[in-house]
């Protein structure tokens, strides 16, 4: 996955909210990479002055007042820009309001109504015109919502009414809009960023009371320029990877892999397929990667591969499904190359069969590998970060199925041992939370298909296989490899709680 913004020089982005906080983050992120970014929010002054301050960058700055809880400012603003700018290529969702204050047990209707005309309606209508005029003029372009972690999880704060609503309503449309272009076949990307703790102009009441009591421990705040270089980095991303939910938490976003140059690193599941493209691609970033898998010979290949790149890989034969083989290979790793910083967990497997008249020890088997492998993996990485005081990261390779049963034949409890490994991974960071680790943890989910070995090879040979590669409704490893270094590149106080990467066309 090579990432850049070339692609989008010179083409018209537009941006709600943009007078201020993470609106104009994003509009001024936007500018100087060379975007003619039109930005849309009620006050002009605000506008204005933004334009002023670009005036000497690679883009330019377009202002436009709209009121995005009025559709009619909404449809005469697409308007100016298709006359004016020509075609939409970014759209940026980011327009939206929290009214501290009311309940729901004796809110007020103008209040509940004003929230969901912003953060709801207003977002449909710009979206709606900005899918139009993409799918009108043949342009494979981007929508991201700006969303929140309240569209996840209602925050425990009195008086938040219904704004969580209004951001659940926001992970539902961007799902939903994703499924409409898919049906479509239609290559528009749509990504939800939800950040945490943003101090912008939207907060007040308890909010602000609650982030100005957080400002002894500011790197629990994001800062608004963060979000706009996660945006950046999403529309970095080449044409046929899709970034779907990502979401942060206490961000200043300046990416890098140097502090973890000649760390250790583990990979689970190494020999081949998404292990073996993480591993490699750690090692050519200057890591010690300690490959563990069941295929030496394929390990060795692996570390021979990588002979001339910065780091150096550590073939270890270890059965993921046997408690012994990963305790004696963390031995290995703690007397021969040090203190481990890193865990990624990508062993996994799944076989045929039903739950109706399948087999116990083929049950017995996927959960060994995906969830109790994965447990005592991540247990003895942890036992030795804090016994060497080291700030780690812990990435858990998920699947879609963690999320969502589909209708294939056969799956029995591969989606069962995978909406395991969702609920580990928010537990073990709700734990070490409590604890004051500063251990990240990460799922990173690889819904649509990976072409890799776990795919089977009688589909493999099928017409369909062969359409879906031409189109690239299938992922690379090195795809998923790149999400990795992207997570691992954020400095020690951010956290991607969890990552989703698709193709942007998927068969299913």
């Amino acid at each position: 996955m090579v990432s850049s913004m070339d692609r989008w020089v010179g083409k018209v982005a537009v941006v709600t909210g943009a007078s201020g906080g993470i609106g104009a983050a994003i509009a001024e992120q936007l500018v100087e990479k060379g975007l003619k970014v039109v930005a849309l929010a009620r006050r002009k002054e605000r506008l204005d002055e933004l334009a002023k301050k670009l005036a000497n960058k690679k883009g330019k700055l377009y202002p436009v007042k709209t009121d995005i809880s009025k559709e009619e400012d909404i449809i005469n603003a697409f308007k100016w820009v298709k006359e004016n700018l020509g075609p939409v290529h970014i759209l940026v969702n980011n327009a939206g309001i929290f009214k501290m204050g009311s309940t729901l047990t004796d809110g007020d209707t103008e209040t509940w109504r004003s929230t969901f005309d912003v953060n709801v309606l207003g977002l449909c209508i710009a979206t709606r015109e900005a899918v139009r005029d993409m799918k009108a003029n043949n342009v494979d372009g981007h929508i991201i919502h700006i969303n929140s972690v309240g569209g996840h999880s209602v925050p425990p704060i009195p008086g938040v009414n219904v704004y969580p609503a209004s951001k659940y309503a926001v992970t539902a449309l961007a799902e939903t809009l994703r499924l409409e272009l898919n049906s479509q076949k239609s290559r528009i990307k749509i990504t939800s960023l939800s950040p945490g703790a943003v101090s912008t102009e939207i907060v007040g009441g308890v909010v602000d009371k609650l982030i100005k009591s957080m400002e002894k421990h500011k790197e629990l705040i994001l800062d608004s320029q963060d979000i706009a270089d996660a945006v950046v980095y999403v529309l970095s991303t080449p044409p046929h990877v899709q970034f779907g939910i990502t979401t942060l938490n206490n961000i200043t976003m300046v990416l890098s892999v140097d502090r973890w140059i000649g760390k250790v690193a583990i990979v689970t599941g190494a020999s081949s397929g998404i292990g073996a493209a993480i591993a490699e691609r750690l090692a050519e970033h200057g890591l010690r990667v300690a490959a563990l898998a069941r295929r030496k010979d394929r390990l060795e290949g692996l570390a021979d591969k990588v002979k001339h790149t910065k780091g150096k890989i550590y073939p270890i034969k270890a059965d993921l499904s046997k408690e012994e083989d990963v305790l004696n290979a963390f031995k290995w790793i703690k007397e021969n190359l040090g203190p481990i910083h890193i865990l990624v967990n990508n062993a996994g497997t799944g076989g045929p069969g039903s739950l109706h008249d399948g087999t116990t020890e083929n049950w017995r088997k996927t959960f060994e590998v995906n969830v109790l492998g994965l447990c005592v993996a991540t247990r003895e990485a942890i036992k030795d970060m804090k016994s060497n005081n080291v700030d780690g990261h812990i990435i858990h390779i998920n699947s879609v199925c963690g999320h969502q049963v589909f209708d294939f034949p056969e799956s029995n409890v591969y989606p069962a041992s995978k909406y395991a490994v969702t609920a580990l991974a928010e537990t073990l960071r709700l734990e070490l939370n409590s604890l004051k680790l500063k251990i990240k943890v990460t799922v990173m989910m690889s819904p649509g298909a990976v072409l890799t070995e776990f795919m089977p090879d009688d589909f493999k040979s099928t017409t369909e296989f062969k359409k879906m590669v031409e189109e690239k409704q299938i992922l690379d490893p090195e795809d998923v490899a790149d999400g990795v270094v992207y997570v691992l590149s954020t400095p020690p106080h951010v956290q991607i709680q969890e990552l989703t990467i698709r193709p942007v066309i998927e068969s299913f």
